[in-house]
């Protein structure tokens, strides 16, 4: 069925679950795999709304004028360069870093790791992609039907969907770095470094992208796809070695607890293993345990966040989480003895 302009209505249908489905589905895993601390739902869903809707409409606004101004200047091919190779990777990315930005600001207590960081920058990249392919998914159809959608969803939701989450990770990565750090220097030049990065990568993408499509060379084709990908992959690394790092301080810190009495050794090791929580929480489950259930997952939680905040007040020199620390752990001492 189509349209009166010839338009295919199926691909209006389709645009927002293969624009936004997928997206989402990378955003879920990515919090998923934060495996000892999950970060709040409600900020998880802020993070990619802002990416989704704020960021798209405050591009937009910088965009239109400052490509208004290229093609009056220099014409409508400079100016599409220029604006896709400048212009888009400055402002997207500074509009994607606010909200890391706002983070920092409001809520930097939940910046434990840079994993922590890594998640909320790439959170607002899966939101910006999603709106910003559901464009392009349209545009293709109006071109090219229904397979032009599709080949169009092959190109910017699987082999490049974890474009604009890699960059916006980098900054991230260097807001989480600021938070994490005693030295003055790291914390002023991490989050400028961050997100000049991210400004960079994608414009090395976009510069690849004009470049292959203005001269239709197979060559540059082939080199675009490992500049994306080793990219995103060294983000990612980076990401891991934040998990590792989280599962170093939880072995570290807890041990302290095993030798004050409130852990057990089994449950220490328990709760410095991902794995090892999830087969004592499902095996609870698989007994019928509902309890038990809700008990480990509780005990496993408070562990994590006293693990995070001991690391803080002993890393970070940050004195004031003494208090928090021992409500955690009375807290932590209450939760163990009510399964013993």
């Amino acid at each position: 069925m189509e349209s009166q302009g010839g338009f295919p209505l199926i691909a209006l249908c389709l645009a927002p679950f293969l624009a936004f489905g997928p997206m989402i589905a990378y955003a879920l895993f990515a919090w998923w795999f934060d495996r000892f601390e999950k970060e709040p739902i409600w900020l998880v869903g802020a993070a990619f709304l802002w990416g989704s809707i704020p960021t798209i409409l405050l591009s937009l606004c910088a965009q239109l004028p400052a490509a208004a101004i290229f093609e009056a200047a220099l014409g409508p091919q400079a100016a599409g360069a220029l604006s896709a190779i400048i212009v888009a990777p400055f402002t997207e990315e500074l509009f994607k870093g606010f909200f890391v930005l706002l983070l920092f600001l409001l809520y930097r207590r939940e910046i434990d790791s840079l994993y922590d960081g890594f998640l909320y920058g790439s959170l607002v990249g899966f939101g910006f992609a999603a709106t910003e392919n559901m464009v392009y998914f349209l545009g293709a159809a109006s071109k090219g039907g229904l397979g032009g959608m599709l080949g169009n969803f092959i190109a910017r939701a699987i082999f490049f969907g974890l474009n604009h989450a890699a960059y916006t990770a980098l900054t991230g990565l260097g807001f989480a770095a600021a938070r994490l750090s005693r030295s003055t220097l790291v914390r002023l030049s991490a989050p400028i470094l961050g997100l000049g990065g991210a400004m960079a990568f994608h414009a090395l993408h976009n510069t690849v992208a004009t470049v292959t499509e203005a001269t239709e060379s197979v060559l540059f084709c082939l080199f675009w796809l490992p500049i994306n990908w080793i990219g995103a992959l060294l983000v990612f690394a980076i990401a891991l070695y934040g998990l590792f790092r989280e599962r170093q301080w939880i072995r570290t810190y807890l041990r302290e607890e095993v030798e004050a009495g409130v852990l057990s050794e089994p449950l220490y090791r328990e709760c410095a293993s991902f794995l090892a929580r999830i087969g004592s929480r499902w095996g609870a489950l698989l007994r019928g345990d509902m309890q038990g259930f809700q008990r480990l997952g509780r005990i496993h939680r408070l562990a994590t966040e006293l693990a995070f905040r001991k690391h803080q007040r002993t890393a970070l020199g940050e004195a004031r989480w003494e208090p928090e620390i021992e409500r955690l752990r009375a807290e932590l001492r209450r939760w163990v003895e009510a399964g013993a």
